[in-house]
């Protein structure tokens, strides 16, 4: 008798089962692969025709190389799926390498570019609140910022084996503004004048003229650059503006520190407060200053100088209305010209002309050399002269000089006498160019003056060169200056006025 798992086995081995197996062996698996948008990696699935089926890393491979994936096949992954034969799950079967992009490229300034101006720390550690930075000075010709190029990449190749470019870095562009050069290799940016350095909008701007938009105060510290600066309000007291070249203040200035290579001009003057200063390589311009120190390697123009320590080595020039010295002490190289010095109460006020050229020509007429001294020089040497004259006319009416008869002796006497007649005549000569000379410098004496045009009260203390005198006297309308034994008064001439 025959049993169910009989029949099972025999239905097993019968010939219609054996035909089916044959049959699913001989299928092939089915492959599914996916690969990223990108196309930088492949993902690969294998359905088996039927349990058990062996599927090899080259069968995966032949189907891959027919899909078009070629590069970056990750044969251990494929390899050890295979094996294990978990192909309900997906394996990388490809993977790309990407592009290594450029690093962009940047510029690298060569001073601050922060505009949050803060006080500067000095080296004991305290702090300058006056000292805030603002001005970024920089020298003609001296570089400004560079560039640094982008860094080059590296191309990349997809699972199909093709190139995938790289993105280039970005290049920067240079910050070009007024009065910047770019440089022959166009990387760097140089200043193409002195200045000081404007940043803003990524824009460089070298100015030779610093604007202080305000006053001169603790919002804005103090003030030093290698240029001009023009501050449109005031400087206050204890803060100070320096400059390369010009110094224009528009408003006025207080206890504070002026002091330009060029030109300082202060529309409303100053009230120096017994400290302020000012120094100056050109003019110093202002309509009135009190309490205040002046010094100027040239002219100083104003209104009003009133307890001011003033000195030019120019000339000191007082227009306006009231163009007066009231108190103080004043020196200049060569004119002062007021309309009046000191006041009506006596104001002990102090002028002086000092200089060198003035100390030279004073020096001509002296150390036997004035007038009297050189006229009788004179007039002794062309008497002289004219009587060696008389004697040589003799000497040669009796011995022709190169006379066939001379002699040796003789001719060398008449040659001496003719050589000690051109010394005579050099001599005078001499002296009439030491008198003309002379003449000259006392004209000239007179340009180095002190001039008064309305009144130099009592109290006023007078010094040209080496001669002093004290005003006991009201004078009006009266110029001094240094003849060859002291001060000389005359009255002012329209050729005295500026």
């Amino acid at each position: 008798m025959n049993t169910d798992s009989d029949i099972g086995r025999m239905h097993l081995n019968s010939p219609a089962v054996d035909a089916e197996s044959k049959t699913n062996e001989e299928q092939p698996p089915q492959f599914d692969v996916r690969v990223s948008t990108d196309n930088m990696a492949a993902y690969l699935r294998i359905k088996p025709a039927y349990s058990g089926q062996a599927v090899t890393f080259e069968d995966v491979s032949g189907f891959l190389t027919q899909k078009g994936i070629t590069y970056g096949i990750c044969e251990k992954e494929v390899r050890s799926f295979c094996q294990d034969g978990k192909f309900y799950s997906e394996v990388i079967c490809a993977k790309g390498i990407r592009p290594i992009d450029g690093t962009d490229g940047f510029i690298e300034y060569f001073f601050n570019t922060n505009t949050e101006y803060k006080p500067k720390e000095r080296e004991d550690g305290t702090i300058d609140f006056r000292d805030l930075d603002m001005v970024k000075n920089i020298k003609k010709d001296v570089v400004l910022c560079k560039i640094t190029p982008p860094g080059a990449g590296t191309d990349g190749t997809d699972v199909f084996g093709r190139v995938v470019p790289f993105v280039a870095g970005r290049f920067p562009v240079l910050p070009v503004g007024t009065n910047t050069v770019v440089s022959e290799d166009g990387l760097s940016l140089i200043a193409g004048v002195d200045g000081c350095i404007e940043y803003k909008k990524s824009v460089i701007n070298v100015s030779d003229v610093f604007y202080v938009r305000g006053d001169v105060d603790s919002a804005s510290g103090n003030i030093n650059a290698i240029g001009s600066v023009v501050v449109q309000g005031d400087v206050r007291e204890g803060f100070s503006v320096k400059a390369g070249k010009d110094i224009s203040i528009r408003g006025m200035a207080e206890g504070a520190l002026i002091e330009a290579q060029g030109t300082i001009s202060i529309s409303n003057g100053m009230n120096g407060m017994g400290k302020g200063t000012l120094k100056a390589g050109g003019n110093i311009v202002g309509k009135y200053f009190e309490n205040a120190i002046l010094i100027s390697e040239n002219d100083i123009y104003a209104d009003i100088l009133m307890n001011c320590r003033a000195t030019a080595q120019g000339s000191i020039i007082l227009k306006g209305r009231k163009a007066s010295l009231i108190g103080g002490s004043y020196q200049a190289g060569q004119k002062i010209v007021v309309k009046n010095i000191g006041t009506s109460a006596y104001t002990t006020t102090s002028v002086a002309i000092q200089s060198k050229q003035l100390d030279d020509k004073l020096t001509i007429g002296k150390e036997g050399n004035n007038a009297e001294q050189l006229e009788q020089k004179r007039l002794q040497a062309q008497n002289e002269l004219e009587d060696f004259q008389k004697r040589f006319a003799d000497l040669t009416a009796q011995s022709p000089l190169n006379s066939k008869n001379d002699t040796g002796r003789e001719n060398l006497i008449i040659k001496a006498a003719l050589m000690k007649k051109i010394q005579l005549g050099e001599a005078v000569k001499a002296i009439e160019a030491k008198i003309q000379e002379l003449k000259e410098t006392r004209n000239e004496l007179s340009d180095y003056k002190i001039v008064g045009s309305s009144i130099v009260y009592t109290g006023t203390k007078m010094t040209i060169g080496p001669f002093n005198i004290n005003i006991n006297n009201d004078y009006s309308n009266t110029k001094f200056y240094a003849g060859p034994e002291g001060i000389v008064f005359a009255p002012v001439l329209p050729s005295d006025m500026p």
